[in-house]
């Protein structure tokens, strides 16, 4: 009977140390479902199926654009990414390739970057992905050599983090204020 209370103890203590970090023990669909700003990204990721693919043990990094910054994009690219209504098809090759230009292997935190003047990483559709700082201190992310393109002939203007380091149990979110992709 003794071992069963120090059991129970122990699941009482570790239930108390969860709970002040709930937002881990969420993985990033979850943390990204709950901010309305993102919804439309959280429904195109659940549109090319890539949520489902998402929900594993990671670790991933998602650059993630408002629902603002998606309302900027041409309306030819949101619709092959959202569909023009709700229930008809997407593009069901540019929708992942422009997902997929949001999402990065591996946690990246922004602190990785914090002192120098330019990184390079890579996003899950094999695209080059340059953050360089600009003169007013802020990091802009730009696309590399013939990246991120997805079919379009639009240029892409930079983003700029607006909100980083979301955490949650299989990476981080980092939240944009642009499309990665056209």
């Amino acid at each position: 009977m003794k071992p069963r209370f120090s059991l129970v103890g122990t699941a009482t203590a570790a239930a108390l140390c969860l709970g002040s970090t709930t937002a881990w023990a969420q993985d990033c669909l979850a943390v990204m479902s709950q901010k309305q700003e993102l919804s439309d990204f959280v429904g195109a990721l659940n549109r090319t199926g890539q949520a489902s693919l998402l929900l594993g043990p990671g670790p991933f990094t998602f650059l993630v654009p408002t629902n603002a910054a998606i309302q900027k994009v041409p309306v030819n690219v949101r619709n092959d990414l959202m569909g023009s209504q709700p229930t008809q098809d997407i593009d069901p090759i540019r929708a992942p390739a422009v997902v997929n230009a949001h999402i990065v292997d591996g946690k990246h935190m922004a602190s990785e970057v914090r002192g120098q003047e330019r990184a390079t990483i890579r996003t899950r559709n094999g695209n080059e992905l340059i953050i360089q700082r600009g003169s007013d201190g802020r990091y802009a992310l730009a696309p590399g050599a013939g990246g991120f393109e997805g079919g379009g002939a639009h240029r892409i203007e930079p983003a700029h983090v607006v909100q980083a380091d979301i955490p949650c149990s299989n990476g981080v979110v980092h939240i944009v204020d642009a499309v990665l992709a056209r």
